[in-house]
């Protein structure tokens, strides 16, 4: 028996996907306005769009030396931006429903929630030991009133310092697109190294020092193998990654706030990074590589299927 790829919305979509790189492509009834050239282009395009709409407020820090280089919302808009041009109304749709992908098994909840508070506590211990800092240096930040204002703190960061504008882009858009042509792990290195490009104006113009560049850079590298497997066995849901990302932000805030300045900083800044490349690393031979790609979840849709319903 014969199966069309109209007979099935997976086969569907990746007809589609396809379809879009083909000349004489023409979008179907329905779709909205589509740009082959876009189509073609997609990945390079969101690229150029995500530093562009990020990156605009660099040069003012010439003048003024103390302002911010860099805004957090390019990879959304160009993430959307280009899924709309190169894919029309359904593709948008369908990058909506990632995003509030929820329904996935309790266990990516906890590990997005608790894996990066778990990495972060096993590095404030070994510097502990190894006397990098010391308990009574810990101070206010590691008092009730802070860990009792964590859900609120958790979510304020997830919508507006960062990690929904980032997850949107490199993972809901650009893993995703990647993932479609290439290997997981192609397609993570080259996120990674997209992702952390990305944070130059932080690291170069950024007035606090809050991020030496070297450990930051490692730590983003990391970050990215890490997502790019909670991502998959979420069934390529984009809340599950900005959980997580939101997660990582908030408790390295925790564990390094306190020592900015002092000697010990830039260490405890390696020994997170380190923490981060260990447990990188330990997902990466555990799963050959696959970094969960082709998981399935009780939704029943393939990591990165677009067509299912969230």
């Amino acid at each position: 028996m014969s199966v069309s790829a109209a007979d099935h919305p997976h086969m569907r979509a990746a007809a589609d996907t396809a379809a879009a790189t083909l000349p004489g492509f023409r979008p179907r009834p329905g779709d909205g306005w589509r740009s082959t050239w876009v189509a073609r282009h997609r990945i390079g395009v969101f690229g150029v769009l995500a530093f562009a709409f990020s990156w605009w407020p660099w040069p003012a820090t010439v003048v003024k030396p103390e302002s911010s280089p860099m805004v957090s919302f390019g990879p959304i808009i160009a993430a959307f931006v280009v899924t709309a041009a190169a894919g029309g109304r359904r593709r948008v749709v369908g990058l909506l429903r990632a995003v509030v992908r929820w329904r996935v098994p309790w266990s990516r909840y906890v590990i997005a929630l608790a894996g990066p508070f778990l990495i972060t506590s096993v590095t404030g211990v070994v510097a502990m030991a190894f006397e990098i800092t010391r308990p009574s240096s810990l101070g206010d930040p590691y008092d009730w009133s802070t860990w009792s204002a964590l859900p609120l703190l958790l979510l304020t960061t997830a919508v507006l310092g960062g990690p929904l504008f980032e997850e949107v882009g490199w993972r809901g858009f650009l893993l995703d697109e990647l993932q479609r042509r290439h290997t997981v792990m192609l397609s993570t290195v080259v996120v990674a190294i997209i992702w952390a490009a990305w944070h130059l104006p932080l690291l170069i113009s950024e007035p606090t020092g809050q991020r030496p560049p070297l450990p930051f850079l490692v730590w983003v590298l990391a970050q990215a193998v890490l997502l790019t497997w909670i991502y998959n066995i979420s069934s390529g849901s984009v809340l599950i990654a900005i959980l997580f990302h939101a997660a990582v932000n908030v408790s390295g805030r925790l564990l390094l706030e306190p020592f900015v300045g002092q000697a010990g900083f830039v260490a405890l800044w390696w020994l997170m990074a380190a923490a981060y490349a260990l447990v990188a690393a330990a997902l990466v031979w555990r799963t050959r590589g696959r970094l969960g790609r082709g998981t399935t979840t009780t939704n029943g849709g393939p990591a990165a299927d677009r067509s299912d319903p969230s």
